[in-house]
């Protein structure tokens, strides 16, 4: 293990249910290549640390106005003014902040210091449970997630490595060995997929082939996101694959949720489109018409 290597970190949450089979640890890596309209953790996005502002949970009590050296924050009729342009992100007055209305988002963290956070919940990885490296895209900060992958093995964890497919193919290729399975993004149709995530989707298909090449566990990972993603064509796209490679463990249907969209505004960008969830009913008839056509499971 390379105590040198670190990687930029912004949440570990443990007993996650949902990022894989059992009990998981999710570590959300910062930085994404990819810019969806959708996407639900605005915060992951950028590669540098950040500053959240939860106005709901301010109480006006002025510690940031005193812990912060650049006089960023001030409290005027208990109403809290933060100055962004001055900030530096130096973090002292998320440290002094008592109710969590600061939060300072990214940390350096090394390989060693995440697999202890990892390794504190390893009794109860016995059924399928593991590490789930997520972000953001952990494939750009390829160094780091292939060390901390190499180094949940030899501990003996189950990997699984939340992507978007969008990353250099060798990358992929070396990252394969030490994944138990891959949760690959299939995100839009090839004629909308720029416009919904800011790049093309040829190199995410060529990295889909190549690590199913290589006899890789892979769940294909379909947001469902009516009035941006949501057309024909996707569900063709997501069908075409499915019989190209019937050797997927199977599709994962995401219904879009806005819960994402108000990360934007705390961290000083503008606010996100707010798009209308799919109903229980439309993800019902979007299930059942893929299932009609493929042989693997549709969850």
């Amino acid at each position: 293990m390379d105590e040198l290597i670190c990687g930029n970190v912004f949440n570990i949450q443990r007993y996650s249910l949902d990022d894989g089979k059992g009990i998981r640890t999710c570590v959300f890596l910062k930085g994404c290549p990819l810019r969806c309209r959708w996407c639900h953790n605005a915060e992951s996005q950028c590669f540098a640390q950040e500053l959240a502002y939860h106005d709901g949970d301010c109480i006006g009590c002025g510690a940031c106005v005193r812990a912060c050296p650049r006089k960023c924050h001030e409290i005027h009729g208990g109403v809290h003014l933060f100055n962004r342009e001055n900030c530096t992100l130096c973090g002292q007055c998320a440290d002094a902040c008592p109710s969590g209305a600061l939060e300072h988002i990214g940390k350096s963290m090394s390989v060693e210091d995440v697999l202890k956070t990892v390794l504190r919940d390893k009794l109860f990885y016995a059924n399928g449970g593991g590490v789930t490296l997520t972000g953001g895209e952990p494939m750009a900060q390829f160094p780091f997630a292939l060390a901390l992958a190499k180094a949940a093995k030899e501990a003996g964890i189950s990997v699984v490595l939340e992507t978007s497919g969008y990353a250099q193919t060798e990358c992929f290729l070396k990252m394969t060995p030490f994944c138990d399975c891959f949760y690959f993004d299939c995100k839009a149709d090839p004629a909308l997929h720029s416009a919904c995530t800011g790049v093309e989707d040829t190199l995410i298909l060529q990295n889909l082939d190549a690590i199913l090449r290589m006899d890789a566990a892979v769940v294909l990972r379909c947001p469902i996101v009516p009035g941006a993603n949501l057309t024909e064509a996707y569900l063709d796209k997501i069908v075409a694959l499915a019989q190209k490679y019937p050797s997927m463990r199977g599709i994962s249907l995401l219904p879009y949720h806005k819960a994402g969209a108000s990360k934007s505004i705390r961290i000083g960008k503008c606010a996100q489109t707010v798009f209308t969830p799919p109903s229980p009913q439309e993800m019902t008839q979007i299930r059942h018409e893929i299932r009609q056509r493929v042989a693997i499971p549709v969850f």
